[in-house]
């Protein structure tokens, strides 16, 4: 194994086990700022801190409910339909369909990164864009009905973010091939939409929101799994790139993208107002929570956490520049 090979997979298991680390703090500080109170009852909280209904707000509708989860269960067999096509493309003649190798490559770049570069050479124009529309496509649909189509804030919030960080990530990658990066990290994004999926597509939005919020165990699986598989885009991201710029550049790289996809839309946030759009966020959302009578579940934030994740971002891009621009050599030709 060469030697670039060992210091990709040693780079790639060091930044999964920070990740899931790192991420793991986060899922836990938000989840014990939960408070659930009797029905009725609404939490004591001060001028530093924003709290937000998540159950027990409105009524929902059953109809609604029911065509979402139809709808999520149609999504998550199209999302297992492209995993099976990129799982068995090449051994059988679906490799000669269109498509089938954009659907290879996304599935070899987001269970073995370090195959990335070789799963996307020789690809069709079709199957570039495919890399880029299907998970995409499937990320902005997983969200829209989740959120029962109810939530343009938390479009825009999650869209966002995602869109800054690939286009600086694409930025970064400069005169290379981006598809080896774009495959590994959008293979990711459609095994995290399927996990995000499940749920939805059993009950619907409503009661999978009612039953992750008021059930601890469910609450802490889900959000652990979600977490971990949410690290696994940015570590497949590095790890797709080492191949072409070295262990150092290929983690400043994703670090930077990861600041800006959480730099700009905070910031944008704490433009307009945390308490303004996380008002507006609950109340699009309330319907959802609705299916649990009792208890309610308040989720307290901190009215300066829009500027604590714009600045982390901020930091997080600084650090991905320093770790970058040193590193930063020629690499394979364009693709």
């Amino acid at each position: 194994m060469a030697m670039v090979t060992r210091r990709g997979i040693l780079a790639g298991v060091a930044g999964a086990v920070a990740g899931v680390l790192a991420v793991g703090l986060v899922t836990a500080a938000v989840l014990t700022t939960l408070q659930v109170l009797p029905t009725g009852e609404t939490p004591a909280v001060d001028d530093t801190t924003i709290a937000v209904q998540l159950t027990g707000a409105a009524g929902y509708d059953d109809g609604r409910d029911a065509l979402m989860a139809w709808l999520a269960r149609g999504i998550l067999l199209l999302a297992l339909v492209w995993g099976v096509i990129g799982m068995f493309a090449a051994r059988t003649r679906l490799v000669r369909r269109p498509g089938a190798a954009a659907a290879r490559a996304s599935w070899l770049g987001s269970t073995r990164p370090w195959r990335a570069r070789e799963s996307t050479l020789g690809l069709l124009q079709l199957d570039k864009w495919l890399l880029i529309l299907v998970p995409g496509a499937l990320l902005l649909g997983t969200r829209a009905v989740q959120t029962s189509f109810l939530s343009w804030v938390h479009l825009v919030i999650v869209m966002s973010g995602w869109f800054v960080a690939v286009l600086v990530l694409r930025a970064l990658v400069g005169a290379r091939s981006p598809w080896p990066v774009l495959a590994a990290a959008g293979g990711a994004v459609v095994l995290r939409c399927v996990w995000t999926l499940i749920p939805v597509a059993i009950g619907g939005p409503a009661a999978a929101w009612s039953a992750l919020w008021t059930e601890p165990v469910l609450r802490w699986g889900y959000a652990l799994v979600a977490a971990v598989l949410l690290v696994w885009v940015f570590v497949a991201a590095a790890w797709a790139l080492v191949m072409q710029v070295g262990p150092r550049a290929a983690t400043g790289f994703v670090l930077a993208a990861i600041g800006a996809g959480l730099a700009l839309p905070a910031l944008g946030i704490a433009i307009i107002g945390g308490e303004v759009v996380a008002e507006a966020w609950a109340l699009s959302l309330a319907p959802l929570g609705g299916a649990a009578d009792a208890p309610f579940v308040w989720l307290e934030v901190p009215v300066a956490s829009a500027w604590w994740a714009a600045t982390a971002g901020g930091v997080l891009c600084v650090v991905g520049a320093v770790l970058a621009l040193p590193g930063r050599r020629a690499g394979s030709s364009p693709g």
